[in-house]
């Protein structure tokens, strides 16, 4: 275990989580456009403005990122502004991972704003986005090539099932939106049966393969805080079993009550989220991952 509660590793799993919460708000709500088109632009021109201030912001935090690592290389906050010492942490594995992702985060703007250009620059700028985590932190243990692409994979799947919130939630807003929102969400609940299993997979063998086997997840402190994470990640599978079963299909029948308790669901299941990527920050950030 490292500094666990020192000012620096606070500030960076703090900016970490922005990163996280921002750049999948970002990316998720635009891959939720292209994979779920019959959404309808309205939803899409609604949350276009959210898609916008969240990728601004993943850049803010990304930049803050990099100002904090240059703060704790120094110990000291002059460090967050000193020229020579930011050129220095952006020298390594930090600075590769800034790099894609800012680019990633681009072409997502670019996508939020410009609409003959959404879908290529959606799905190129998602697919760089969730590699940039790739090259940073503990997926750049060997084998390197099996954890990024299992680390990538995963965080997109994650993306599009974040992102997804927003605009269900939108959905069932408008009005007589009810039957439309429920359309949607069975949709997006069929991909999502498809979807979940493989996210679970993947980040069940990026685990296994980092870990060396399932011992450490008791034996370690890294271990047992991944095992709460695993735990919220379980909570979050129950959250949605609940709306694909039971919400979603309530909505045709008693539209108003149905969709007043569809968007209380979201709003637990972004929560629980939230604490999730709050888990995946500080565990990223604070901890080590035991060497077997």
């Amino acid at each position: 275990m490292s500094d666990v509660l020192t000012t620096w590793s606070l500030l960076a799993a703090s900016s970490k989580l922005t990163i996280y919460v921002a750049s999948f708000l970002a990316v998720g709500t635009l891959l939720f456009r292209l994979g779920l088109p019959r959404a309808g632009d309205e939803v899409a021109d609604a949350l276009r403005p959210l898609a916008i201030i969240a990728t601004l912001v993943a850049i803010a935090a990304t930049l803050f990122r990099v100002s904090v690592q240059a703060g704790r290389l120094m110990d000291d906050w002059a460090g967050m502004i000193n020229p020579d010492i930011i050129l220095i942490s952006l020298e390594g594995p930090l600075g590769q991972s800034t790099y894609v992702r800012l680019g990633g985060l681009a072409l997502v703007l670019l996508a939020a704003l410009f609409r003959p250009v959404r879908a290529p620059a959606t799905l190129f700028g998602a697919i760089m986005v969730a590699a940039s985590f790739a090259l940073t932190g503990h997926a750049t243990r060997e084998p390197q090539w099996l954890l990024a692409g299992l680390i990538t994979f995963h965080l997109l799947a994650v993306a599009y099932w974040f992102g997804a919130l927003a605009p269900l939630y939108r959905l069932t807003l408008f009005d007589g939106g009810a039957s439309h929102a429920a359309e949607i969400a069975d949709r997006f609940g069929r991909q999502a049966s498809v979807i979940v299993p493989m996210l679970i997979l993947a980040g069940g063998a990026f685990a296994y393969v980092l870990l060396g086997g399932i011992e450490p997840l008791w034996a370690s402190v890294y271990g047992r805080v991944l095992m709460g994470k695993l735990l919220l990640v379980s909570i979050v599978l129950g959250i949605a079993a609940l709306n694909k079963w039971r919400f979603v299909p309530a909505l045709a029948v008693d539209a108003d009550l149905a969709a007043l308790r569809f968007r209380r669901s979201l709003r637990y299941e972004t929560g629980v989220f939230l604490l999730i990527f709050a888990a995946t920050a500080f565990l990223t950030t604070s901890f080590t991952v035991p060497v077997s």
